[in-house]
């Protein structure tokens, strides 16, 4: 009777299915990662809104005043809203960033005038070390409804400051771990996908834990924590079994794989589009508390628009993986792009090296997979693939 190789044997014997390309990417992104952790740290930065005392404005003063001056600012500030009398100004920016080194950025021209009997918040924060940001608001003949200079660690004479923490659940460093234990499990878990591995899907499980924490402790990203768990989590439980069942000929630990038709291809990008539109105009209308968008609404709306996308290229890629069919690469290479997009509207540096691994990964799996296919169909019919 035939000995069964334990699962320690089966670790070792897959280990040594790796190339050493492979062994050089798998490290090569857990090194990126963990000195990206400590150079880019997951904070807690609040904006911080300034509220301009009329008591303080010139006397005598009229209306009519446009223009934003901030001569004598020696560092970097981000200007990411303004209000007059509760109504929000359009900024033609998400944010606008003043630049003491660019002198065209140290006038800001208003699209609406304000006059000595209205309320003026500026909802801004330093991009460096500094907190002094020097003000003026006056008229194109330089006079002068307001002027003086702000500290944003407390209020002063003629301003008031409120700070807007971004009011994580748990310490930042948190966070920060679970990104990186993130990258860690995923890069994993996509070198096992490319050897076409069943084993994917156990590494798969511990992934959508941490990345369901990452979503309920960032408050952001619904889209993806609602399919995760309703979704993912049972498909892979599904997917194993199924992979399970269909083993190579040649080798126990391989998986057979194969392809969509046109007709199939062209179905899905139809199913994407609307999935995309009505969930992520849905997801616009959820409003917590806190998170890593809570100062940014505009942000977070784009954000759900990307996030709906990526689900639906997310559940697609789920189902290609389920029954085995090559296109899942290309579903992971666009869901690796958009999470990049909203990596860096998120400030989530450390998870654009996962991003990096994926594409270079997703690469070289399409290329092992299609390879498997062709060499494969010389044993049976091309129709025998598509089904």
């Amino acid at each position: 009777m035939k000995n069964k190789t334990t699962f320690s044997g089966r670790c070792k014997n897959l280990w040594k299915r790796f190339t050493t390309y492979e062994k050089i990417w798998f490290f090569s992104i857990l090194v990126l990662a963990i000195v990206f952790s400590f150079l880019f740290p997951e904070t807690d930065d609040p904006t911080y809104t300034v509220k301009l005392d009329k008591t303080a404005y010139s006397s005598g003063a009229g209306s009519g005043y446009t223009v934003l001056d901030f001569t004598g600012t020696e560092e970097d500030f981000v200007i990411s809203g303004i209000t007059v009398n509760g109504e929000e100004v359009d900024l033609d920016y998400d944010e606008y960033t003043v630049t003491p080194d660019e002198p065209e950025t140290l006038k800001f021209n208003l699209k609406k005038a304000v006059s000595a009997e209205d309320e003026i918040e500026i909802e801004c924060y330093p991009d460096g070390e500094g907190t002094v940001l020097h003000l003026r608001l006056c008229d194109g003949e330089g006079n002068s409804l307001f002027a003086g200079s702000v500290d944003l660690t407390e209020s002063g004479s003629g301003y008031s400051v409120a700070q807007n923490p971004l009011n994580y659940i748990v310490p930042v460093y948190v966070i920060t771990i679970l990104y990186l234990l993130d990258v860690i499990t995923n890069i994993a878990c996509e070198l096992m996908i490319s050897k076409q591995s069943k084993w994917n899907f156990i590494i798969s499980l511990v992934v959508e834990v941490i990345e369901i924490l990452i979503c309920i402790l960032c408050a952001y990203r619904f889209a993806t924590l609602a399919t995760t768990l309703l979704f993912w989590i049972p498909c892979d439980i599904i997917s194993f079994i199924v992979w399970n069942k269909h083993p190579d000929k040649e080798d126990k630990e391989v998986t057979e794989v194969k392809k969509l038709t046109v007709k199939q291809d062209i179905l899905l990008i139809l199913g994407i589009i609307v999935w995309t539109v009505a969930v992520g105009y849905a997801l616009t209308f959820i409003d917590v508390e806190g998170g890593i968008f809570a100062n940014n609404v505009r942000l977070k709306n784009i954000v759900c628009y990307l996030d709906a996308c990526a689900s639906a290229l997310g559940i697609a890629n789920g189902v290609f993986i389920l029954l085995r069919y090559r296109e899942q690469w290309i579903a992971w290479y666009l869901v690796a792009l958009l999470e990049t997009v909203i990596n860096i509207l998120a400030g989530q540096w450390i998870l654009l090296v996962l991003k990096a691994g994926y594409l270079t990964n997703t690469t070289y799996g399409y290329i092992k997979w299609t390879k498997y296919i062709k060499k494969h169909q010389t044993d049976k019919p091309v129709k025998a693939t598509e089904n």
